[in-house]
């Protein structure tokens, strides 16, 4: 772990999650969430709080996601190999609406989930069907992948929390992943429309960066 003061210098090293000041200020609000903060959140759900599902859950983090909806199909197999989709009973990936390879960006940000058991595709988007067309292309790039029945896909959106305003969007994806992490690997049996409310997510910020200092304090801190 790194601690430091200056706007860009590294606050924390997390596995592949590299989180800067500046990054941390964007959880003040009212602020769009960047990739590096959902990377960080994912890589700690999946490596730390939701360990004990390891075997069967997997959530594949921003840049991730976004090779995978982009790259051309060829370029997928060798790279995705490592991450054992086809093992995996929950597949998450956060869908952004930047569909350019070449820049950075975007403007929404909203949630795939593949359920083995069920074998769907499930969209959850805050600000109602923005991503659907995007999260059905990446479906189809991601199916061959987790191993999906070939033929007509079956893709469900999902009638999830709605944002009250244009910034929320990553956060309300971050509380959608815990809370389904919760649902789906340790029998949570509270309605997720019921917990993540506008009120909730004000809250998650908070409790986002409070993660963060805890992570630095938990795995130590190397000037």
């Amino acid at each position: 772990m790194i601690m430091a003061d200056g706007e860009n210098d590294v606050v924390l090293s997390f596995n592949d999650s590299l989180v800067r000041k500046s990054d941390i200020d964007l959880l003040d609000g009212p602020h769009w969430l960047n990739d590096i903060l959902i990377g960080f959140c994912f890589e700690y759900f999946e490596r730390e709080k939701f360990n004990h599902s390891a075997d069967r859950l997997a959530l594949i983090v921003p840049d991730v996601a976004q090779f995978i909806k982009l790259a051309p199909a060829a370029d997928l197999t060798s790279s995705l190999e490592s991450l054992n989709l086809p093992t995996k009973q929950f597949v998450f990936l956060p869908v952004n609406d930047n569909e350019n390879a070449e820049t950075a960006g975007g403007s929404h940000w909203s949630l795939l989930v593949y359920i083995r058991s069920k074998q769907e595709f499930r969209h959850y988007d805050s600000c109602t069907r923005h991503n659907e067309d995007i999260a059905k292309k990446l479906a189809y790039k991601i199916q061959p992948h987790v191993h999906a029945p070939m033929g007509r896909m079956k893709f469900i959106e999902m009638d999830g929390p709605q944002q009250e305003n244009g910034y929320d969007c990553g956060v309300y994806l971050i509380a959608t992943v815990e809370h389904l992490c919760k649902e789906l690997c340790e029998g949570y049996n509270i309605h997720l429309n019921d917990l993540v409310t506008q009120e909730y997510v004000r809250i998650k910020r908070n409790q986002i960066k409070e993660l963060i200092h805890q992570v630095v304090e938990e795995f130590g801190i190397r000037s």
